[in-house]
């Protein structure tokens, strides 16, 4: 079975709540899934294992913001790991970053504590982050350079 744009406007025409299209990794999709009416985007390359060379999220992302525009919700996955990965994620236009495989990691090496420690490890790291970009507040990496932002 295949996805397709028109499948995307049928389920849009028939879902009355908030959609979220993944996997987009071009400003071209972005902004097709904008009009069709979608509510957000996840920019991902499914870690990879869709296909190997598809480029990394945090290189699309930047030019997938300016096509949805500062109205449509932004997530990004895909090799985040860090709070200075955060902070890039954020600078180059996600509203939210997305941590997947650093939780599964940290229950393999901790059991059910490690989930909690990596989450207070991932907010001293963004801490540290934002303290040394200058930035009091997550809103603040908005004003942040970071390389491949436009």
């Amino acid at each position: 079975a295949r996805l397709d744009w028109d499948e995307l406007a049928r389920i849009r025409d028939r879902w009355p709540r908030k959609l979220v299209v993944k996997g987009v990794l071009h400003p071209e999709d972005a902004r097709r899934a904008a009009a069709l009416g979608a509510d957000g985007l996840v920019v991902s390359n499914h870690g990879g294992r869709q296909l190997a060379s598809a480029p990394a999220p945090i290189d699309c992302l930047a030019a997938i913001r300016a096509a949805a525009g500062p109205e449509m919700a932004i997530l990004v996955d895909g090799g985040f790991r860090s709070g200075e990965d955060i902070c890039k994620g954020i600078a180059l236009g996600a509203d939210l970053v997305l941590l997947g495989r650093p939780f599964l990691y940290a229950c393999g090496a901790m059991g059910p504590a490690g989930p909690e420690h990596l989450i207070a490890l991932i907010a001293d790291e963004l801490d540290r982050a934002m303290a040394q970009l200058g930035c009091p507040a997550v809103a603040d990496l908005a004003n942040v350079l970071v390389e491949g932002a436009p």
